[in-house]
């Protein structure tokens, strides 16, 4: 026998051996609890998502899961923390796709790359950004909208919770494309930016469905448009901006599990199928529902994919924005 077979039998016998035991770890999975970080404060639109599964998530798995919010950095703080966890299985990150598609852009030195950090689980759920605007302004459309910004030039306000936030780079995305001068102004949260908004301070802002239906539903904002390529359920009779004319304007915010690279795919499968079960409980469902989320269980591959894409589209944003990272 050569020394050649001998290392090719040698290298045969050790992926083997590393084939069984991931395989073995993956089916005693999870044997303690599991913890789940959510990268942005507690009580916030994400946060909530998860804590509505997490019961459910928790009676399925059989084992506790803690669910540990880790802001700051846009999100990057918490990622940080799961993208140099073990590859075990035990920490996952519950996360919109800021810090996964945005906030590494913006910054020279990010702690993680967002494209080989993670091992993408599925998506959860989906809700498009809503384009608000103060009652007093003369506009009742998203074509009317752009009619009086472009009577206005460089004088329209839109709010945010930040720079680099999708509230910000939603209103990005619609100058961009509707060839508009927007006067962009950023805020510490979404408390004083709706204050502001409401007291006609700031015109305008770009948020989601959970934090837009309470304000359209009390008649304290109207809604022109949503960013997404259907109507959404939760407004029925809101049109897309695809309808006035804008089909390149798609931004929604969308939530997502994702584990450390690494993490085995028989795991990271078995986390997809049991929160895809949860999902289907009529509780979480309704509630969900009433939020205005879009439920929208996937794959790993497929949440992959829809990864990549979300990070090339947010990309473009960003250098046509002329943001430079800091």
């Amino acid at each position: 026998m050569t020394k050649m077979t001998i290392t090719k039998m040698t290298i045969a016998a050790l992926a083997l051996c590393l084939a069984c035991a991931t395989g073995a770890r993956a089916q005693g999975w999870p044997d303690r609890p599991v913890r789940v970080i959510v990268p942005f404060l507690a009580g916030g639109s994400i946060d909530l998502v998860m804590r509505l599964a997490n019961e459910k998530l928790a009676a399925r798995l059989g084992r506790p899961v803690i669910v540990d919010n880790k802001a700051g950095a846009g999100g990057m703080v918490g990622a940080s923390e799961v993208a140099k966890s073990a590859p075990d299985g035990y920490t996952f990150l519950f996360s919109a796709q800021g810090p996964l598609a945005i906030a590494p852009l913006l910054v020279k030195a990010p702690p993680y790359d967002p494209r080989t950090a993670f091992s993408p689980v599925s998506l959860v759920g989906v809700m498009p950004n809503v384009l608000l605007v103060n009652p007093a302004l003369p506009a009742r459309n998203a074509g009317e909208f752009v009619a009086h910004a472009k009577a206005n030039p460089g004088k329209l306000t839109y709010g945010s919770q930040g720079i680099g936030t999708t509230g910000h780079l939603t209103g990005a995305m619609f100058a961009q494309v509707a060839q508009l001068e927007l006067v962009h102004v950023p805020y510490k949260g979404f408390p004083p930016l709706l204050a502001d908004v409401k007291a006609g301070r700031v015109e305008t802002m770009f948020v989601d469905t959970i934090n837009a239906l309470p304000r359209i539903r009390a008649r304290e904002l109207n809604a022109l448009a949503v960013a997404s390529e259907r109507r959404t359920f939760s407004l029925p009779d809101v049109p897309t901006f695809g309808e006035a004319g804008f089909a390149a304007v798609i931004s929604e915010a969308w939530f997502a599990m994702y584990a450390p690279a690494g993490v085995p795919a028989d795991i990271r499968r078995r986390m997809a199928d049991e929160m895809r079960e949860v999902l289907k409980d009529a509780t979480v469902a309704e509630r969900l529902r009433d939020l205005g989320v879009e439920v929208r269980a996937t794959t790993p591959e497929d949440q992959a994919e829809a990864t990549r894409r979300e990070q090339d589209r947010w990309a473009q944003v960003v250098r046509g924005a002329g943001l430079k990272p800091e």
